[in-house]
């Protein structure tokens, strides 16, 4: 009798745990999805920490020849990537460069604002936004559109300039879409984890999009961008054969990184990604535990071959 009564116990027990369990973890609504139409171009932003790795550039020459017809790209933000080992003035660094490649394709007509040079609020937290030409920017060309209208900010470094501008005018939250590379996901565990380079430079600006529960998120992780890994063999190849634009971009792999026989081409992936939908797969996910509790998108898988047979397609432009 007693050992049935302890059973009992037990069962209700378990019962109680499996209700208190269903309780903390609500259903949560799905992430808003703006539907673009299709015969109207996109509203684009980019925000880069050219100076900090290679790939940057390689996007911006994918980018700027502006050869299909979806992206209306109004402007290139530079970004920082300040750490112990960058040096000083990584925001200007980055400007440096973003006026370079520019430059070379004849497209300084473009605005290209420079951004913040420090993180959004503090070391410990706080989100007090970094004004700079870049946020102002951002808030400039949203708060401009028509009603019903969103424009697409795509940060390939620190999300800074984007989260200040989104704690600056907070109205702009219903006029733009944000794509962040940056992350790590590990699908297996349904965990994320903020010690990847572009999140450990803003995390106070990667938390601030994350508990937005406005705006509409999506995020290409590094644990799946990585999948777009490039030889070097036969990048400079191909690079050869793209004229002045070709002999640009293999002098800064050549100058930065002399010995790496291969790169992660991040930042192209989620572009590419964005531009062709079909070569990317996004699902809804729920926001880490520690922050505000909302589903966003996040990229699950891409076509890094299609990817490449596109990107070399499309530097024919600069032959």
């Amino acid at each position: 009798m007693r050992n049935s009564i302890l059973l009992l116990l037990l069962a209700g027990l378990l019962c109680t745990c499996d209700r208190a369990t269903e309780t903390t973890a609500p259903e949560l609504p799905p992430p808003p999805r703006h539907e673009f139409p299709d015969d109207k171009p996109i509203k684009f932003i980019l925000d880069t920490d050219s100076a900090n790795e290679i790939d940057d550039l390689y996007a911006l020459a994918f980018l700027l020849p502006e050869l299909d017809e979806k992206i209306d790209l109004l402007g290139v933000n530079s970004a920082q990537w300040f750490h112990v080992l960058s040096g000083d003035s990584t925001c200007y660094r980055s400007q440096q460069l973003n006026e370079e490649i520019l430059t070379l394709a004849g497209k300084m007509d473009l605005p290209h604002p420079m951004g913040a040079d420090m993180i959004m609020g503090y070391p410990w937290g706080e989100y007090i936004p970094r004004q700079s030409p870049a946020s102002d920017f951002i808030i400039e060309q949203a708060m401009a559109l028509p009603e019903g209208e969103r424009l697409v900010v795509m940060g390939i470094g620190a999300s800074t300039n984007i989260a200040s501008a989104l704690a600056l005018e907070p109205a702009i939250a219903d006029k733009i879409v944000v794509y962040v590379l940056g992350f790590n996901y590990f699908f297996d565990k349904e965990a994320w984890e903020k010690g990847e380079f572009n999140i450990r430079r803003d995390l106070n600006a990667a938390n601030y999009l994350l508990n937005h529960q406005d705006l509409e998120l999506h995020v290409m992780p590094t644990t799946v961008a990585i999948q777009y890994t490039w030889d070097r063999e036969d990048t400079f190849d191909k690079l050869d054969q793209s004229g002045a634009m070709g002999a640009y971009l293999k002098n800064k792999w050549l100058e930065r990184f002399p010995d790496n026989d291969s790169w992660v081409m991040w930042d192209v992936a989620l572009l590419q990604a964005f531009i062709k939908p079909e070569q990317g797969e996004e699902i809804v996910v729920r926001t880490p535990p520690e922050n505000e509790a909302r589903n966003v998108w996040l990229y699950r898988d891409i076509d890094e071959e299609a990817m490449l047979d596109d990107f070399w397609t499309r530097m024919e432009f600069w032959q």
